[in-house]
């Protein structure tokens, strides 16, 4: 149930990520990087209050042991009031934000994430309802519609010459199609009735996940109010095009995985720890094993296209992809750190790795957006893989994950990433100038990582078959 669980969370995320990539790539093409950054800094913005309203409930949901129709409709109800006032305080903050930044244009951007702002709040609870009865590919198919109607829509708002707000066309159509959706989808799964009180397990519960959200938040999003307000728009643009390519391995494997492993780990119970370490095993063989390699290649092998398909004036891009792709693949892993710990509810563990990552990384930003761009990407990517070890290490200790267990779950993707590298370079990849060449070589570094899969096969099926038999009821 798991493996299903996961493959249609992680298909549904492959789209999502090729729909982004797609949509980044034509409209690099048709705005200058200081538009892009108007999107790339009104995103944080919304994310920040969306966070801020949040409170942790949709992972108190998911979690929560005996969740009751009438605690699921007094969250609904209370969300919702939230969601209209989140998408209020945006637009509250449009117009002064863009003269304190001294950013034009930013104004009708954060007017449209207003809206988006209300609409992902509104969707929150009723998909962590069907995410808690296992409704994945319930789920999937709301997302993937809405995903297909809003893109629809940036191209209709692109070819009307839209520009920049094409983007934000596609980002209010997705969110507003995705809250009808869920919300009535949900439906049936609340009742009228119920007091505030009734859901303080939950809000206990969430605002440990809401206090460890809002410090990584911080961690990943402080670069780009920085680099907005010190750097430019300019700057902002090239780092946040170059920070959707370091999200892959994030958007296409870990972030669904790690809430189908949070719900599936809740519902496997409390006398079943082996057998969660094992799930938890596997479910870093299989990411190791895709985002390893993948990663690996955007840092070496993504130069050439980047600069045939992109204009001169996002010239330095790939530099800043070259060192943040590594970064994307250690926090691919880290990430179920939060699953992990939330499900035996260490909590309070987990609010304190994310308070060190929060403070450390944003110390480095501070500290490095001064000297320039590359010295931020830098001291970024350095600080990130240190923090993300940690993660990592608490983990491993809270599942019952030895060392030498937790290697041999990345083993089978640093030797596929290790021989795709020297195939890569033998066959002249390194040094292609032209198209062809490069898909020559790119052609050989997969074809190296497919032999190497073959080689390992005997630990990537064992934990393909811990994926495939872990069953669990839906509450």
């Amino acid at each position: 149930m798991i493996l299903r669980n996961m493959v249609v969370m992680t298909g549904l995320n492959l789209s999502k990520a090729g729909a982004t990539l797609l949509i980044s790539v034509l409209i690099a093409g048709a705005v200058p990087p200081h538009e892009y950054g108007l999107v790339s800094f009104a995103i944080p913005l919304m994310t920040l209050v969306m966070l801020l309203t949040d409170l942790g409930l949709s992972s108190a949901i998911v979690r929560h042991p005996a969740l009751d129709p009438a605690q699921a409709g007094v969250t609904l109800r209370l969300m919702a009031l939230i969601g209209a006032a989140g998408g209020a305080l945006v637009t509250a903050a449009a117009a002064p934000t863009e003269r304190v930044l001294a950013m034009p244009g930013l104004a009708p951007v954060l007017l449209g994430f207003a809206a988006v702002t209300a609409c992902s709040i509104w969707a929150t609870v009723p998909r962590a309802l069907l995410e808690r009865h296992l409704a994945y590919q319930r789920i999937a198919l709301v997302e993937g519609g809405a995903l297909l109607a809003a893109l629809a829509g940036f191209c209709i708002a692109l070819m009307m010459e839209l520009g920049i707000l094409a983007l934000v066309a596609f980002h209010v159509l997705l969110q507003g199609i995705r809250a009808l959706a869920f919300a009535g989808m949900a439906y049936g799964l609340t009742t009228r009735g119920g007091r505030l009180a009734d859901i303080a397990p939950l809000v206990k519960v969430g605002g440990w996940v809401f206090l460890t959200n809002l410090l990584a938040f911080a961690a990943r999003n402080l670069d780009r109010f920085l680099i907005g307000a010190v750097l430019g728009a300019a700057a902002l643009g090239l780092y946040g095009l170059a920070y959707q390519f370091m999200t892959l391995p994030l958007m296409l494997i870990a972030w669904p995985a790690s809430g189908v492993l949070l719900a599936t780990l809740a519902r496997m119970g409390a006398d079943h720890q082996e057998a969660k370490a094992g799930v938890v095993c596997a479910v870093f063989t299989a990411t190791a094993t895709l985002s390893l390699p993948l990663m690996a290649f955007l840092s070496f092998g993504a130069r050439l296209p980047i600069g045939t398909f992109l204009a001169h004036q996002w010239d330095g891009l790939a530099d800043i992809v070259a060192v943040l792709a590594p970064v994307g693949a250690v926090q691919s892993l880290a990430v179920y750190a939060g699953s992990v710990l939330v499900e035996q509810g260490r909590v309070r563990l987990n609010f304190m790795l994310g308070l060190v990552n929060g403070l450390g990384v944003c110390a480095v930003f501070a500290v490095t957006v001064w000297s320039g761009l590359q010295a931020l990407v830098l001291g970024y990517a350095v600080a990130s893989a240190l923090l993300s070890a940690l993660s990592l290490v608490c983990a491993c200790r809270s599942a019952g994950i030895g060392a030498r267990r937790f290697a041999a779950c990345l083993w089978p993707g640093v030797l596929a990433t290790g021989a795709g590298v020297a195939v890569f370079g033998l066959s002249g990849g390194f040094q292609a100038q032209g198209t062809v060449a490069w898909l020559a070589s790119t052609l050989a570094y997969l074809l190296a990582v497919a032999a190497v899969c073959v080689l390992q096969r005997g630990s990537l099926l064992a934990s393909l078959k811990v994926l495939m038999h872990t069953r669990v009821a839906a509450p």
